[in-house]
């Protein structure tokens, strides 16, 4: 399949422009929050609820003058843009709401205050935005107002509810801003998410192997630049399954035919062998015994193809994907006849003797799921092996431990070498030297794995051991349950 080419006009606009454009959205975001806040506080200075800054260093003489003619009874009488500090006649403070530096100098400035003019004001700058302005009472005691550079509520009931006014705008201004720049990230999250989702689909498409589409399409040009790199990879992933489907169903095909072809040479086999076993059976002559056994291995080669008919079959079905799961219900003393009976040949063929042995446990265990060909095939191949490196004989047992169905394959042989037990199961391992192949008989290493796969298969496991008295042991554990 080839790559579709892609036009070179309209790019789309630079990504660059997108999050220039939404840097600009939240600077004006942000501006007109803090216009707001700032707007709110004008409108709260020319309502009269709030004194602006700069109010009470302006007025700060005309409300001396003020208060020294009209005498000063209390806070009520001072307005909520000073802070103040009233003494007697003797300099002994009356009231006042100064703490700290602020109350020690409008201390001084007070004691030296009571001697003045009765109009006399002296105003003295504090630094810091602050103003000092004292002057003498009619009683002989004197006043120093305290006034900063910041904005203050006119009501006295308002100041010990809420904070400094500037300080109300500074908080307001910067939630508003806060919440300003989380809608435009909002925004240009979703517009982000809305331009990349072609990317995104096409991704989810290609991960579903689903190459059978035209990659989408956006207005921002590095987006349309990776696109067209993924529609690249689409299409060139696309004529490499297809040649490698081509490849599989030829080689699939070439096997089934192969299969095929190997049904004829068994069923010739395995017609001249039950032939010859029958007429080897009914005769009745000097040396019956050699004839007996000479049946008995025509009987085995008539077995053998049987059994080898069976894994054609599985073969042909296994090419055209039409395997399915084969187990059934099984009796596990029905399954380990099957298995006595498949492997006692395999021994024969080996000139070795196989010491079978079923436990009584298994002639009451339960039907439980199990694949009966596959288990047989695996323990053959395991009696095969074993019967290949025993010196003379071979076991296979089976018995019931623990809820589960233990298959074990014994020899006599060297056993195992210590790379074989740990990597002998593992697909194609042949390095076992302490079992080397006996005359030129080739390994592939698939005996194990072959087996290791159909206990995984059933939920159990295969391990391999050296017997202590010499030898090779491979154990199958299958558990027992009808799930």
């Amino acid at each position: 399949m080839a790559a579709l080419a892609r036009p070179d006009v309209h790019r789309g606009m630079p990504l660059a422009f997108v999050i220039a454009r939404y840097f600009v959205y939240a600077f004006f975001a942000v501006a007109l929050a803090w216009l707001i806040a700032f707007m709110a506080l004008s409108a709260g200075i020319n309502s009269g609820l709030i004194y602006e800054a700069s109010w009470g260093p302006a007025h700060v003489r005309d409300v001396a003058t003020d208060l020294a003619r009209e005498s000063v009874r209390g806070p009520q009488d001072i307005p909520t843009a000073y802070q103040y500090l009233i003494v007697d006649a003797q300099g002994d403070m009356l009231m006042t709401d100064l703490a700290n530096a602020r109350f020690d100098h409008a201390m001084e400035m007070a004691r030296g205050a009571r001697a003045a003019e009765p109009a006399d004001v002296v105003i003295e700058g504090g630094g810091s935005g602050l103003t000092y302005a004292a002057f003498p009472l009619g009683d002989g005691g004197a006043c120093v107002l305290v006034s900063e550079y910041l904005p203050q509520w006119a009501s006295r009931d308002l100041i010990g509810m809420l904070p400094n006014p500037q300080n109300l705008m500074l908080v307001g201004a910067a939630v508003g801003s806060s919440l300003a720049l989380a809608l435009v990230a909002r925004r240009a999250s979703r517009v982000i998410s809305r331009k990349m989702a072609p990317l995104t689909a096409a991704a989810e498409r290609i991960g579903r192997e689903e190459l059978d589409f035209t990659v989408g399409r956006t207005n921002v040009r590095e987006v349309n630049d990776v696109l067209d790199a993924m529609d690249t990879m689409r299409s060139s992933l696309a004529a490499s399954l297809e040649a490698r489907w081509q490849a599989e169903r030829a080689q699939r095909e070439q096997v089934a035919s192969l299969a095929h072809d190997l049904k004829t040479p068994l069923t010739v086999l395995r017609a001249n062998a039950d032939y010859i076993a029958e007429e080897l059976g009914d005769e009745v002559a000097p040396k019956a015994r050699e004839r007996t056994d000479l049946a008995a291995a025509a009987r085995d080669i008539a077995d053998g193809a049987e059994r080898l008919d069976t894994y054609v079959r599985l073969l042909i079905e296994a090419s055209r994907g039409a395997a399915e799961d084969a187990k059934t219900l099984v009796q596990p003393a029905a399954l380990c006849e099957h298995i006595v009976a498949e492997a006692a040949p395999v021994a024969r063929a080996r000139n070795r003797e196989l010491a079978a042995a079923v436990d009584p446990s298994v002639v009451n265990a339960p039907e439980t799921l199990l694949d009966r060909v596959a288990l047989a095939r695996a323990v053959t191949n395991l009696v095969s092996n074993a019967a290949e490196h025993a010196r003379s004989r071979t076991g296979l047992s089976c018995s019931i431990v623990n809820n589960s169905l233990i298959i074990k394959v014994t020899d006599d042989g060297a056993g195992f070498s210590p790379a074989a037990l740990e990597h002998g199961c593992e697909r194609f391992f042949t390095d076992d030297a302490s079992r080397a192949a006996h005359g030129d008989e080739r390994h592939f290493g698939l005996g194990l794995y072959t087996a290791a796969e159909a206990a995984r298969a059933h939920g159990g496991t295969i391990s391999l051991a050296n017997r202590p008295e010499g030898g090779a042991v491979v154990t199958l554990a299958l558990p027992l349950s009808k799930g």
